[in-house]
């Protein structure tokens, strides 16, 4: 007899995730008591803006902008470390799983080889689509921009 609440206490752990939010470490953690409260973007908006930043990535991959893409590769980086400071339940695999392709991304601009560039946009698209399934926003798929909606910035280099 015992073991019946025991497993309704175990049923209804299990299904309290799905009645959560939609992205099960989208949540932010709680404030501290006695912290004023201040404006925290939500995991989707830190996102949009990584996506944005992806796009820009890849018009200056195309450009061999390398003061650019030195610049949004920071940027994105700045980005995925905000994610998981505000939102410290993103599994370390996910993390890694980007770092990976931002690490050779970096390295591929300091030595300037534009296929490096290309296999590691590569990799890092498929990093981003790896952890939305794994999120179960798989629905948000990443890929290679066709044509770029920053039709206000140059991304060929400035000659000097």
């Amino acid at each position: 007899m015992t073991r019946l609440p025991l497993s309704i206490a175990l049923a209804i752990v299990a299904v309290l995730p799905a009645l959560g939010e939609d992205v099960p470490f989208a949540a932010p953690p709680p404030p501290n008591l006695g912290q004023s409260s201040t404006y925290l973007a939500s995991l989707g908006d830190i996102m949009g803006k990584i996506q944005l930043r992806h796009i820009k990535l890849w018009y200056a991959i195309k450009s061999k902008n390398w003061e650019l893409l030195d610049y949004e590769l920071g940027q994105i980086r700045d980005s995925f470390e905000n994610a998981v400071i505000f939102y410290r339940n993103i599994p370390v695999d996910f993390i890694v799983s980007a770092d990976k392709p931002l690490i050779a991304l970096q390295e591929a601009v300091k030595s300037k080889d534009g296929a490096k560039l290309e296999g590691g946009f590569a990799d890092l698209t498929t990093a981003c689509n790896n952890c939305h399934k794994a999120a179960q926003v798989g629905f948000i798929f990443i890929q290679t921009p066709t044509y770029s909606p920053f039709s206000d910035q140059k991304f060929q280099p400035t000659q000097k």
